[in-house]
């Protein structure tokens, strides 16, 4: 699976996350020649560190994560110590609960003063949807609003653990199907946690730009 590997981010956000285990993805990420590496925030300034300032890799971290319903001020002094530490791009969990209540404007502006912190510092800017609680109506409405605020990438989940009963495994046909929802002018980020080789193929000739993955291909 070789011809893949230019596409995985190497995902490391569960709760009993060791260093060694991020260590070892690092190795996958610089041996193998992933697109990048996705941390926690607190070891973005380690991370930062070990793949040095001149590394193509993507060093990647979370805002608002796992369910994006931080204020938004939490969330830009999240993402400004993010890139002091060296991130290379934002991911941000867009905050389902707000969109389930009459405060759902409040999304648009949030975003837009996001994606401005990250976009003047030249940085990538990703929306996390959970998409396994929104309906087909919800999800075209927050694509929308994504693509209105100027993110760079959508993705489709957060990949927790923690994030309810209705997330389920991993499905192509939900996942392509998400895909086809975003316009090809918005990079697509799928959690392929679970995924076979054929599968993730499928999805990058679907179009899909990144595979995130939390496990390890060993």
């Amino acid at each position: 699976m070789n011809h893949l590997f230019p596409y995985i981010e190497r995902t490391l956000l569960h709760p009993d996350v060791t260093i060694n285990e991020q260590y070892e993805a690092l190795d996958d990420v610089t041996q193998l020649g992933f697109a990048g590496l996705t941390v926690a925030p607190f070891w973005v300034k380690k991370f930062r560190r070990e793949l040095g300032d001149t590394h193509p890799a993507i060093l990647s971290t979370v805002i608002g994560y796992p369910f994006g319903y931080q204020r938004t001020e939490a969330k830009q002094t999240e993402l400004e110590w993010a890139l002091r530490d060296g991130a290379s791009e934002i991911e941000v969990v867009l905050n389902t609960s707000a969109l389930f209540s009459p405060s759902s404007v409040w999304l648009k502006i949030e975003l837009a003063k996001l994606v401005a912190l990250a976009h003047a510092q030249e940085k990538f800017f990703t929306v996390i949807l959970e998409s396994s609680l929104l309906d087909q109506a919800q999800l075209q409405a927050v694509i929308k609003l994504a693509a209105d605020t100027g993110a760079d990438f959508i993705k489709n989940a957060t990949g927790s653990r923690q994030t309810g009963s209705r997330q389920t495994g991993f499905s192509l046909e939900t996942a392509l199907a998400f895909r086809y929802l975003v316009p090809k002018s918005i990079g697509i980020k799928i959690v392929v946690d679970g995924a076979t080789q054929e599968e993730m193929e499928k999805l990058i000739s679907a179009g899909v730009d990144r595979l995130s993955l939390g496990q390890s291909i060993a």
